[in-house]
């Protein structure tokens, strides 16, 4: 199927805003059955905070091969094979008796879902000029949020329909989303085209694209910076995505209906700040204003919004408590927008793959600290402390931000010489 040249980069975009939603639903769907399952299998909160961050170990060692593998065969065949694998896993988790079987579906869906963000990066870098790159970018992210919102409804509205309060069934849940996923795959694959030159097409011929060493683009301040910032801001993320739900039923003592609600709220509010935080920065950094101004200040003033999840602990209304947590999670989803223009911005030309991988490694280690961390504080300690650690890495992520990014610009490396490098490699492959 063709699309008009003139609409094509925008089809491109709501294919990856919709995938992102996808990604999202078959992410999240743990977070929603938990408290079920570790009924049914006898599960402690520590160990269901371990199973949740086995995705985040998948996750963590596939974001820079994803990123690789698009930059090389293109986002198109990584992507849609990597949302085929993760929606067969999520499907996969309604089979589980045991821990085995968790662990093992949610590793496979860390391994597909590690494609999602350096091929949306590499779609946005490529096809979108500077001055559109902040609407896309939240444009793309607030397809995640999307996924979060309607999760909720879905999940506990399929274990509700084929089971009850009492018993609900989880297991159905599981193949319904996770198979219903592959509608959205096959969408892909009918519909998206690789940009022509941008990726290495592979042929009899040795490839000559410049593959510059991960360890060179760490030499850099601001890798480091962005890896840091990424950390903290996904951190808080994570610690909503898999805990939420679990902190309202547990902590707050909501019934269903109320959780639906308000673990629904918070990624509405994400869904609106994020393209909107993109279309204020493009549009005061088209106005004159200095690019790397902007966007630090923003993501500066966003984390400070974040910090309402310090005060939704210690908050005695349980619906005040819900409220502050949706204030918290628009800042969040804000400062995630615009952390995913930092590597469009220093990628290198031809890199922004890899790049948007290194970027998102540093999110994979927070998705596999943040259920951890706050299962086992929120077990020995209480809730408001496993919210308040999350806060004090906001904290963090300000200091970052503030003291060790510089200049956003790409990152001065002299490509040609690992153009040489290729060039050389492919003779000696040639023999």
């Amino acid at each position: 199927m063709e699309i008009p040249k003139s609409s094509a980069k925008y089809w491109m975009l709501f294919l990856i805003f919709s995938g992102n939603a996808i990604n999202a639903l078959d992410r999240s769907s743990l977070a929603f059955a938990n408290t079920f399952i570790a009924k049914d299998l006898n599960l402690s909160m520590t160990t269901m905070g371990m199973v949740m961050s086995a995705f985040g170990w998948a996750y963590l060692l596939g974001n820079l091969p994803a990123g690789r593998l698009c930059d090389r065969f293109g986002e198109k065949k990584v992507y849609g094979l990597g949302a085929i694998l993760w929606s067969f896993a999520s499907a996969a988790t309604g089979l589980a008796k045991g821990v085995g079987v968790l662990l093992v579906s949610r590793v496979l869906i860390g391994v597909g879902e590690s494609a999602n963000f350096p091929a949306a990066t590499k779609v946005i870098t490529e096809r979108f000029d500077k001055s559109q790159r902040g609407m896309a970018t939240g444009v793309f992210m607030a397809g995640l949020r999307v996924g979060f919102a309607i999760t909720p409804a879905l999940m506990i509205g399929l274990m509700l329909a084929f089971g009850s309060k009492a018993n609900p069934n989880w297991h159905i849940a599981f193949y319904v989303t996770g198979l219903g996923s592959l509608l959205w795959v096959a969408l892909w694959f009918l519909t998206y085209r690789d940009k022509a030159g941008s990726s290495v097409q592979p042929s009899a011929a040795p490839s000559l694209k410049v593959r510059i060493p991960l360890m060179v683009l760490l030499k850099y301040r601001n890798t480091w910076a962005m890896i840091c910032v990424k950390f903290c801001q996904d951190y808080l993320y994570y610690l909503f995505l898999t805990w939420l739900p679990g902190y309202l039923v547990r902590a707050r003592h909501l019934d269903l209906g109320k959780v639906v609600f308000y673990s629904t709220m918070p990624w509405i509010a994400g869904m609106v700040t994020q393209p909107l935080i993109g279309i204020i920065a493009d549009k005061m950094i088209n106005s004159g204003l200095d690019a790397t101004k902007v966007k630090k200040s923003l993501l500066v003033l966003m984390q400070v919004v974040s910090l309402a999840v310090v005060f939704a602990g210690f908050a005695q209304s349980a619906v005040v408590a819900a409220w502050l947590l949706v204030l918290a999670m628009a800042g969040e989803s804000a400062c995630s927008a615009l952390t995913w223009t930092i590597p469009q911005d220093l990628s290198p030309k031809g890199m922004s793959g890899t790049l948007g991988g290194v970027n998102n490694t540093s999110g994979a280690v927070a998705s596999i600290a943040a259920p951890v961390i706050t299962g086992f504080v929120a077990q020995h300690f209480g809730f408001q402390f496993a919210l308040a650690f999350g806060g004090a890495l906001t904290v963090v992520g300000i200091l970052c931000v503030l003291f060790m990014m510089t200049t956003l610009r790409p990152l001065p490396i002299d490509t040609a010489l690992y153009q040489g490098a290729d060039k050389v490699a492919g003779a000696a492959a040639n023999g």
